[in-house]
């Protein structure tokens, strides 16, 4: 099944068996469907890592590249920044009129859109907050679509990135090995593995089965979760010690198609419910 057709099963399963997060995955499903679309039309040189570099990576279990080292396609980031906006204009009734503004905004060259781009890679917010008052817009809704529109070219390098990962090696670590960045998800797969999947270029890698991912405490009586019987392929892994969560999907437990996506805007009264709880998920988002 290709991708386009997971997409699109994917929300049409789980809208008849969630109906009430129909309105959110009307308009994600389109977002991701435009995301991939783009990946089509992402021109890009490759990323070269020197034997010595990566050898030295690899012996300290370092990401490959900083978050600022990955190329952006500007051009194509420009042409989806748009038709998110539209999209959220017609399906996403809360980013309405943020989106009318911030496309007008890029059609007038209110702001510049590779300053935004550079921004977000380095994190700096100063930055984003000058780019979001010149554009009229809100500075979470400027950050949301140009982060959405630069992900076709991010997922491009991640994918490009992972010729340079050991085969089949196990990361011990909770961070991307990619990019360095933390987990939005875990997984269990078909032969009961667990792997994370990157919050931000959404390459996925293997780990143990114990453990907290975020401050790899061990300790049994800190390591909690909880589950619902509605919803035996999710579960919520809680620690006590970093008083961090993540959402987990059980594969095995799954019969019908899988999209990460998805299942994270489907899947939001997870979050709510482990942040009545008292614990957090810094790096959780929709990718």
């Amino acid at each position: 099944m290709n991708t386009m057709d997971q997409i699109k099963q994917t929300a049409d399963v789980i809208k008849k068996i969630r109906p009430v997060y129909q309105p959110i995955l009307d308009f994600y499903s389109q977002v991701f469907l435009a995301q991939e679309a783009s990946r089509a039309q992402v021109e890009l040189s490759s990323i070269i890592i020197s034997p010595d570099l990566l050898a030295m990576k690899r012996d300290s279990q370092l990401p490959l590249i900083d978050p600022s080292e990955f190329l952006i396609d500007v051009k194509e980031t420009g042409v989806l920044f748009s038709k998110l906006c539209d999209l959220a204009h017609d399906l996403a009734p809360e980013l309405s009129e943020g989106a009318k503004v911030l496309k007008k905004a890029l059609q007038e060259d209110k702001f510049e859109l590779e300053t935004v781009i550079i921004a977000i890679l380095n994190n700096q917010d100063g930055v984003l907050e000058q780019q979001a008052e010149k554009s009229g817009g809100q500075i979470s809704e400027l950050i949301f679509f140009a982060y959405s529109s630069m992900i076709p070219s991010i997922k491009t390098c991640s994918e490009q990135l992972e010729t340079y990962l050991i085969p089949l090696a196990e990361m011990k670590k909770g961070y991307c090995p990619i990019c360095g960045n933390q987990p939005d998800m875990a997984l269990f797969d078909e032969d009961g593995k667990r792997h994370l999947k990157c919050s931000f270029c959404s390459h996925q890698w293997a780990v143990g089965r114990m453990g907290c991912v975020f401050c790899e405490n061990n300790d049994k009586d800190q390591q909690l979760y909880f589950f619902s019987n509605e919803e035996e392929e999710y579960r919520v892994n809680l620690c006590d010690h970093c008083h961090q969560y993540i959402k987990v999907v059980d594969l095995r437990k799954m019969d019908r198609p899988f999209f990460p996506g998805l299942e994270m805007v489907s899947s939001l009264h997870l979050d709510i419910k482990a942040r009545e709880k008292g614990y957090t998920n810094a790096s959780s988002s929709v990718s």
